[in-house]
């Protein structure tokens, strides 16, 4: 789509004043009119500085252009010459004078070319006129007189610099200056004479720096009683008075300001329904709700967040701005519109807030997907800088307070006067959970960075890679499998891949929301890739939130999906699936967790599978194990845990007859020693360790030890000694450890 061809109402449109083809929603126009009767009328020929006074964005430039406007469609007769003196404009602000002076002599040349029909005494009238305003300003440079303000005297011009000084080396030697006084009235007679009204309007004096804004009073000040030019000043009145007061060291602004505005006009504020009504509007003429319960939570936004950040019609154009941007960028089904709104009315109302709102999303979705949880400390931690972020009072009213926190995930009203606002943090259920993922809330884990940076989080799982999950798990184990592998090569950091984040979804769902089909499907999967993985993306066997972790977990509820069936998926999970690295250690879990091996028997409660079950995988995995090459054995994920597993089933000598037999040569003692070795993490940094009650169930550990020692001293290659070095090293850091 080209650029041209997007509708009116999605083009932004920035802050700028009202123009004469926009619909005027607040009523200026009125006051518009009669302001550009009055500034037209005799009751202003002696010339007027006049202050249109008002907030920030309250529609000060919009009174103005329209008042423009207003005078551009008078008769010529009536129609004065608008000179638009922006003082910010002025790279130097010492030539702040002669830039002013420059264009209102520029401004009186001119009114020759506006008449068409003006005589040739009209003609000679301007350009005399517009001479003395130019030397007016040349000679007053030169003599640097102080100004009369408001009856104190200003002492020398400081701000008339370089740009007025050179204009005055510009005229010949030979002429001498006039008194400033005789060419001030010089002017004033021909400015009367020629009978021509000028308006010279300096929008957002509020913006300028303070001593910038003295200086711009003090010009006014000194040309404001030239007839027929009237002044019109855009300002907000609070703030150029208090920028009076730093810079002028004057003790009343106010005060100050009346002795050079003659009359003000004050922009009427909008009522707040206004303001609403206007915004709500205009948003349906570009984005609108999906359902009704979108609809109704969206006018709810408008009426309680619309309420409390849409103060003026600056605030309106640019909330309207940011949603018009989002919803081109994003598309229409990529977001809820409601929370869209909200997010956006905060950003540009409440920019503290925003940020704070921005973190908690990014920690609860943390928490939701099961990679972090929240202390306590931190929570109230979030919680204080949550108080910070506003100001006090701002979640007093007890509607607004329960409006905010159902906008996000686990947070509780408090709807006492003691104690804090709210409860962070809290558990978010899992159908609450699901239904914001459905509906791409702000409150799901993998939609809400939507929100904040144009894009779905990194760990996201798109609808279509669900459908493809579930889509597998319908039509087979080997496709099921494939669709979650094809979800686990897809990184999201270092340590996890999309499969983790799939596993997160799918644990804690209630056995009864799966298809018995799909459950042991989907069991069986699992039980055929979790060994490939683990070599896509090895990890730490002791760390935490594995994907081996992650997909145990899940067993039990998968199970529970198929309770009369559950002895015979268990019977073929372990004789049939091919991750017997990953099963291994699910059998070697419960080995312990029942007590059959060690002291570690826990609750039933904490069991992966009954009694009975155990029994069946047992003896599975031994059978398994007794047939399996030491090849096989070496290329399991967890070759020592597998060791170990076989020994703690009950079979002690199997594994010690395997090894003993496979390290007959010295590099397949090596390899071995490799395998069985333990990565420890201290802060001597990583390093491996080969510790004597791991090694001495399957091997005669001094003999190994001895056989690496000559190697490391005799071998016949360097890079055998090389290696013999290293493992000798380990045997020296189990020593230590």
């Amino acid at each position: 789509m080209a650029l041209n061809d997007f509708p009116s109402s999605q083009m932004l449109t920035g802050d700028r004043a009202l123009g004469s083809d926009d619909p005027d929603r607040l009523g200026f126009e009125v006051i518009a009119e009669r302001l550009a009767t009055a500034l037209v009328s005799h009751a202003t020929d002696a010339g007027m500085v006049i202050g249109i006074n008002g907030s920030w964005g309250s529609g000060k430039s919009s009174l103005l252009s329209l008042m423009e406007l207003k005078l551009a469609k008078l008769e010529d007769t009536q129609r004065p010459t608008v000179v638009h003196f922006r003082p910010w404009l002025v790279g130097n602000r010492d030539a702040l004078l002669t830039s002013f002076m420059a264009s209102l002599s520029s401004a009186i040349a001119s009114v020759q070319y506006q008449q068409g029909d003006a005589s040739a005494s009209s003609i000679i009238k301007a350009k005399e006129a517009a001479e003395t305003a130019r030397r007016y300003a040349t000679y007053l440079s030169k003599a640097g007189d102080a100004i009369e303000l408001a009856g104190e005297a200003w002492g020398p011009l400081k701000w008339i610099g370089k740009g007025v000084k050179a204009l005055g080396a510009a005229s010949t030697k030979s002429e001498q200056p006039a008194s400033l006084s005789r060419l001030k009235d010089k002017l004033t007679d021909e400015l009367r004479d020629l009978g021509h009204r000028f308006l010279v309007t300096i929008d957002d004096v509020d913006r300028l720096e303070p001593a910038e804004m003295m200086e711009v009073l003090r010009l006014v000040r000194s040309v404001a009683d030239f007839p027929n030019v009237i002044y019109v000043l855009c300002y907000d009145g609070e703030v150029l008075a208090e920028g009076v007061r730093n810079a002028g060291n004057i003790t009343d602004g106010h005060a100050f300001l009346e002795k050079i505005v003659q009359l003000t006009v004050m922009v009427p504020s909008p009522e707040a329904f206004q303001l609403r009504q206007w915004f709500f509007n205009e948003l349906s003429k570009f984005a609108q709700a999906k359902t009704e319960d979108e609809l109704s939570r969206l006018k709810s936004v408008v009426d309680y967040e619309g309420g409390k950040q849409l103060k003026t019609p600056r605030s309106v154009t640019k909330a309207l701005d940011s949603i018009r941007f989002l919803v081109t960028a994003l598309g229409r089904e990529a977001y809820d519109l409601a929370d869209l709104v909200w997010v956006q009315l905060i950003k540009d109302g409440e920019p503290r807030l925003y940020r704070w709102i921005e973190e908690y999303s990014i920690e609860a979705s943390t928490k939701s997907i099961g990679v972090g949880s929240i202390s306590e400390t931190a929570a109230a931690r979030s919680l204080a800088a949550l108080t910070q972020s506003v100001h006090e009072g701002y979640f007093h009213d007890l509607h607004y307070r329960h409006f905010f926190a159902e906008q996000l995930p686990g947070i509780d009203t408090n709807f006492g006067e003691d104690g804090a606002a709210f409860a962070i943090f809290a558990k978010v259920g899992r159908s609450d959970r699901d239904a914001a993922i459905l509906k791409r809330r702000l409150a799901s884990p993998d939609h809400y960075r939507l929100y904040f940076a144009l894009g779905e989080p990194l760990h996201a799982i798109k609808q279509a890679e669900f459908d493809a999950f579930w889509a597998g798990a319908a039509a087979g184990i080997q496709q099921a499998s494939d669709a979650f592998m094809d979800l686990h090569r897809q990184s999201i950091s270092d340590a996890m891949g999309k499969g983790d984040i799939l596993l997160e979804r799918l644990n804690g769902v209630p056995a009864e929301s799966f298809v018995a089909e799909q459950a042991a499907t989907i069991l069986l999967a699992l039980a055929d890739c979790m060994d490939d993985a683990f070599r896509y993306r090895p990890f730490d066997r002791f760390g935490i939130f594995s994907i081996w972790d992650r997909a145990e977990r899940i067993v039990p509820t998968l199970l529970n999906r198929n309770p009369e069936q559950r002895l015979t998926i268990v019977e073929r999970l372990f004789t049939q699936g091919k991750a017997v690295g990953w099963l291994t250690s699910l059998f070697r879990q419960d080995t312990f967790a029942q007590g059959r091996f060690g002291d570690r028997r826990r609750p039933e409660s904490e069991w992966l599978f009954t009694a009975q079950e155990l029994d069946v995988i047992t003896a599975a995995m031994l059978s398994r194990y007794q047939k399996m090459a030491i090849d096989e054995v070496l290329n399991t994920p967890d070759t020592i845990g597998l060791l170990f597993a076989w020994r703690q089933g009950g079979d002690e000598n199997g594994p010690r007859q395997l090894v003993t037999a496979a390290i007959q040569t010295d590099a397949a003692l090596m390899d071995m020693l490799h395998r069985m070795a333990n990565s420890v993490l201290s802060t001597r940094g990583s390093y491996e360790v080969l510790k004597r009650d791991h090694l001495e169930p399957f091997m005669d550990f001094d003999s190994a030890k001895g056989r690496v020692e000559a190697l490391a001293v005799g071998a016949e290659t360097p890079e055998m000694r090389d290696e013999a070095g290293l493992i000798l090293q380990a045997f020296q850091n189990g020593e230590r450890t």
